[in-house]
């Protein structure tokens, strides 16, 4: 049946093709094939992928392949033409191979590929006298033709469900390549189907032409199409760009106008002012609309003239500013004030501007200079508290032995008054060093209640005697409603006394009347002190400097320059503050103002005094011990208490006080504070411990009583204590009290 199927098929093929139809399937074929060449070889013009370029060479050689066809089926005698065709099948192969192997991007050199045509081109002539049969010479060569295209037809169709043109060229290339596979059995079995088989061959290669268009074009929608996106994409994404930029626009403008720094905009060609913020009209003074088309060097006078280079009208902008940043700007009515600035070049309206941010910097400055000088007063603090504490001592001896000498009612009295000088002077040495004290470590004030008027009142009459000899007319103008305020009274008192001292001393070469006013006042919970003269006044040029230390217009031996420092260290001490008004030749006004602080419901004892004639009643003999790492000081003690009917002895250190502590009964302990090996709190401490029954019969003398640590030692002791320079008859005054108050404990 099959057979008779076949002859069916021959009988038919015959009947319809003549004789001469194979030349016509032949050329058809060509034609077909070089349709492929044709859309292989533009759509590797236009999308230069080098896969198109190969497999246009590869159907290229493959239309050659049939051109020998056509001309064997002239001469079918001319050998060379077969071996042709079989090279050409075989670089075609290749060629189609090389195309699949850039697809999927396993790239060989053309090297290789033109070692591969050569020796395809040796074997196709070498075969020849292997084989001797023309179906198994020209099988391989068509095997291996097919194997590439259905290599290809597997790459394209990973396209498949995406393109209807990848399915038809895969449909195409695998029918195609089974074609080629058998067309030369089919030839050999029967000759007659030789035009069928072109004619077959042509369609298929008309059918891959097909499936490139479709699959060309269905890319370059879907590429279309992702272009369309990305513009939708792109714009949608400019819209949202351009929202932000106005977002921006309007962020940079708030900023702009609610900025604290000043900011110009200058046209770097012309060196004007294009645009200000209200912080820049603030700085200068000058409202927008008078900055706007200003030439910047009408607020810096210091900047060059403008010239035609940008570059160099940039440079000259930046000079302005130093390594510190800083520049002087002026205001509108002609005043410099010192700013610190920043120079940006910056783009406004699409025009390149600098922007030039200031700020003004006068009161960090102050700031600066306060902390520096703060640093300066710290560091010589210290020098001067070392060198108080180290003049303590020989003072202390001095007006010790001075104040002994004069007790002797047998001097002569040229002496007495030369001895009247020597503790007058040394006095005065003592009291500059308090204030060197006093200054170097100011000691945090004892807040008592106290009446703001009644200070005002004793520190008048404490000057009384010096408003005398000043012939000052003394005003006093004290408020009536002062509420009672809790405050240092020594304090206050001492602020009092050099505001009034420095009044008195300015007035006393003044012609005419010479006032002081002094006048207090309640207001806004604060009081207020005034001290008024109608002196000369302070010169502009000194008064940023009155409160500084050792600063004084006076002549040498009439002040230390450390008056209204300390009145000014007080006054902060308390929370409080001091400022001065002046002008030349109208007098001046120091202004004290205190807050008011609430006054704690307490009933204060009163200090009993001792009367001046009183002595210690009659007793034993009591032995003092003295501790004192100057023997100075413990001479002058020694003379005065053994003066007195007291046994005395002496201990260099507390070390050694605590040896004679062991071996001897003593009534009472005279030590210093500061004492090299072991200081007077130590012994305060061995002695509570070891010897309780004299804890409270210790007398401390010391010439650190500023430090805040020996002042919170003797608070916490409650022991009495003096400071070093002492007055004789205050250190038997309280020797006396001491035995007194033991004598009336044991008795009890």
């Amino acid at each position: 049946m099959i057979e008779s199927l076949l002859a069916n098929v021959i009988a038919f093929v015959s009947a319809t093709f003549p004789p001469d139809g194979l030349r016509v399937a032949l050329a058809l074929a060509v034609f077909s094939t070089w349709l492929v060449v044709v859309v292989l070889a533009y759509l590797n013009l236009h999308t230069r992928q080098a896969c198109y370029r190969f497999w246009a060479v590869a159907w290229l050689y493959y239309s050659m392949y049939l051109a020998t066809a056509l001309g064997l089926d002239e001469r079918p005698d001319l050998a060379i033409l077969a071996t042709l065709g079989r090279a050409c099948v075989g670089v075609s192969a290749l060629c189609m191979v090389w195309g699949a192997l850039h697809l999927a991007n396993r790239v060989r050199s053309d090297q290789e590929l033109g070692v591969g045509s050569l020796i395809m081109l040796v074997w196709s002539f070498a075969i020849r006298s292997v084989a001797g049969n023309r179906v198994w010479i020209n099988s391989p060569t068509f095997v291996l033709l097919g194997l590439s295209g259905l290599a290809v037809a597997i790459l394209h169709a990973k396209e498949w469900k995406e393109h209807t043109g990848a399915r038809v060229l895969c449909v195409s290339l695998l029918l195609w390549s089974l074609h080629q596979c058998i067309f030369h059995w089919l030839i050999a079995w029967e000759p007659a189907l030789g035009a069928l088989e072109y004619i077959v061959s042509a369609v298929l290669a008309f059918c891959v032409t097909v499936g490139l268009i479709a699959l060309a074009l269905e890319q370059a929608r879907a590429r279309q199409d992702a272009l369309l996106q990305e513009c939708h994409n792109g714009a949608a994404q400019r819209r949202a760009l351009e929202q932000e930029l106005q977002i921006s626009g309007q962020k940079y403008q708030q900023l702009f106008a609610s900025t604290c720094d000043a900011i110009f905009l200058v046209d770097i060609a012309t060196l004007q002012i294009v645009q200000a913020n209200p912080a820049a009209e603030g700085l200068t003074t000058c409202k927008a609309d008078q900055l706007v088309g200003r030439p910047l060097r009408t607020l810096c006078p210091q900047l060059p003239d403008c010239t035609e280079s940008l570059l160099e009208n940039k440079k000259r902008v930046e000079a302005l500013f130093d390594a510190a940043g800083e520049i002087q700007i002026t205001r509108g009515e002609g005043e410099q004030v010192l700013c610190e600035g920043l120079v940006t070049l910056v783009d406004c309206h699409k025009q390149p501007v600098l922007q030039i941010n200031a700020r003004e910097i006068t009161t960090r400055k102050k700031m600066e200079q306060q902390l520096r000088q703060a640093e300066k007063l710290s560091a010589l603090g210290q020098l001067v508290a070392g060198v108080a504490h180290e003049l303590n001592n020989p003072l202390a001896v001095v007006m010790g032995y001075a104040q002994l000498f004069m007790k002797n009612k047998s001097l002569d009295e040229k002496v007495r008054k030369d001895l009247q000088k020597v503790l007058h002077e040394s006095e005065r040495a003592a009291k500059i060093v308090r204030n060197l004290l006093t200054f170097a470590r100011p000691r945090e004030p004892h807040m008592t209640m106290v009446d703001v008027n009644r200070i005002v009142v004793d520190s008048l009459e404490a000057r009384e005697m010096q408003v005398q000899r000043a012939r000052v007319e003394i005003v006093r103008r004290l408020g009536k409603d002062l509420p009672p305020t809790m405050a240092d009274a020594g304090q206050i008192e001492q602020v009092l006394v050099n505001l009034l001292t420095n009044a008195i001393q300015v007035l006393e070469n003044r012609p005419g009347k010479r006032i002081v006013e002094i006048a207090t006042q309640y207001c806004d919970n604060r009081i207020r002190i005034v001290v008024a003269d109608n002196g000369p006044g302070i010169p502009d040029a000194i008064m940023e400097r009155i409160f500084d230390p050792f600063f004084t217009t006076k002549g040498p031996g009439k002040g230390t320059g450390l008056g209204l420092s300390i009145c000014y260290s007080i006054v902060e001490e308390h929370k409080g503050k001091i400022r001065v008004e002046s002008k030349a030749g109208k007098g001046t006004r120091f202004i004290v103002e205190l807050l008011v602080v609430k006054c704690p419901d307490a009933v204060h004892p009163k200090p009993v005094e001792e009367s001046v004639g009183e002595r210690e009643p009659d007793a034993p003999r009591r032995r003092l011990l003295i501790v004192d790492d100057e023997p100075g000081i413990v001479d002058v003690l020694k003379q005065a208490l053994d003066g007195k009917g007291y046994q005395t002895d002496s201990a260099c250190n507390g070390t050694e006080a605590l040896s004679r502590l062991a071996s001897n009964e003593y009534d009472l302990i005279i030590s210093d504070i500061c004492m090299p090996e072991m200081s007077g709190e130590k012994l305060y401490a061995a002695i509570s411990e070891r010897y309780p029954h004299l804890q409270e019969r210790i007398i401390f003398i010391t010439g650190d009583t500023v430090s805040p640590s020996s002042r919170n030692f003797l608070e916490q002791s409650g022991a009495p204590w003096l400071n070093k320079p002492f007055d004789i008859s205050e250190i038997e005054r309280i020797v006396i009290s001491a035995l007194r108050e033991e004598t009336v404990i044991a008795a009890s």
